[in-house]
């Protein structure tokens, strides 16, 4: 019994340690810091990344220029990192505001604070208008509402990766790469599509940042901003003498919540080329579309187009009312008013019902039933008489 005390007592002390140990260091790497930065003279990103979710952080850039051992600081940025997620790299972009600068070496210093306390902070080391310019150049960048393009030149044969950024404010809200790309003598475009939704009229920046393996690893950058807009073409149209039809394409990653309006007006002259009179005019909602989607919207007229020639003008108009595009046809309809059975209005139940005594046509059935109702009351009579 004392040894089997003995060694419950021994497994005790002994295991106190061990469980002090593993939860010391996992408090201490539990803190957010700066993995990655970047910077040229027109823009910075710097990532972070944290092991556990942080709150209220801000981010301190500095753009410090070098000329042997005198500093001189020419901008300064601070961003609010806001809420930090576990587990997630969050990269924030900034701008610098620089006129006329100097070819020389650059600095970017970057602290991450909470509060006053500083809790990483690293260096980026570039320089400007050096003699060894690089393998590839950006000659355009074109961002919009559905994703971006940006036409690049070699001046030598070279692989590269491209990341496509979306930026609203300081924050990458969207990003996607497309890796080991080649360009060897001839320049070219490459695009990406946006994978987030955008708000309507509301300024964003695209960004692309370039990255060429050799001989050494390099990068470059480019941005431009854009107002997004909800946008969609009509792709198809479908008329006759009953209704309409339109098909919707959306070109945008901002929803599209427009209406297509129909109407139809009734062309004078045999030619139809004289002036025209409103007969009806329908407005029908869109089915929310993204780029790329397509719906397709009928209507029926409220009655058939009787024998004439007709324009139809369809307006898709956008989420604020403007009209996006307009699109005119002609409907020519054969159906005569003279061809048809000629209707009467029934006054008991509103329905429509053929017309009783046609000229031209039998008689109808009101009119058989009277003469036969005649002709069996006159035989009953004689039969009595006689």
């Amino acid at each position: 019994m004392k040894a089997a005390l003995f060694l419950f007592i021994l497994f005790i002390i002994s295991a106190t340690p061990a469980f002090a140990a593993d939860g010391s260091p996992a408090g201490e790497a539990n803190t957010a810091r700066i993995a990655e930065l970047y910077s040229d003279l027109e823009s910075f990103d710097v990532t972070l990344y944290s092991t556990q979710p942080e709150e209220n952080l801000s981010l301190e850039a500095l753009l410090v220029s070098s000329e042997g051992t005198h500093e001189k600081t020419l901008d300064r940025q601070v961003l609010l990192a806001g809420s930090l997620p576990a587990n997630i790299r969050a990269t924030k972009v900034g701008f610098w505001n620089v006129s006329n600068p100097e070819r020389g070496s650059y600095t970017l210093r970057a602290r991450l604070l909470e509060g006053k306390q500083v809790i990483s902070e690293a260096e980026y080391n570039f320089a400007y208008g050096s003699n060894s310019a690089s393998r590839l150049q950006v000659n355009d960048l074109v961002p919009n509402s559905q994703g971006m393009s940006v036409a690049l030149s070699p001046k030598e044969a070279s692989l590269f990766d491209i990341e496509y950024m979306l930026v609203n404010g300081s924050d990458v809200v969207y990003t996607t790469r497309t890796e080991k790309l080649s360009l060897t003598s001839t320049p070219d475009v490459f695009s990406a599509l946006w994978g987030t939704l955008l708000e309507n009229n509301k300024e964003y920046v695209g960004r692309v940042k370039i990255q060429v393996y050799s001989p050494q690893r390099e990068f470059i950058s480019s941005t431009e901003r854009f107002t997004a807009r909800n946008d969609a073409e009509i792709t198809d149209i479908y008329e006759d003498e009953t209704g309409a039809s339109a098909t919707v394409f959306g070109r945008s990653q901002v929803p599209f919540e427009g209406d297509l309006v129909f109407s139809v007006y009734e062309l004078a002259g045999a030619s139809g080329n004289g002036n025209s009179g409103l007969v009806e005019s329908t407005r029908a909602r869109v089915p929310v579309l993204l780029n790329n989607d397509d719906e397709t919207v009928e209507v029926a007229w409220s009655q058939r187009l009787s024998e004439g020639v007709y324009r139809l003008e369809i307006e898709l108009l956008g989420n604020d009312g403007d009209i996006i595009e307009r699109r005119e046809t002609i409907i020519q309809s054969d159906l005569s008013p003279v061809s048809n059975v000629s209707q009467v209005n029934d006054s008991d139940n509103g329905t429509v019902t053929p017309d009783e005594n046609d000229e031209d046509g039998v008689p109808g059935f009101p009119s058989v039933a009277g003469i036969t109702g005649l002709i069996v009351v006159s035989v009953f009579l004689r039969r009595i008489r006689s």
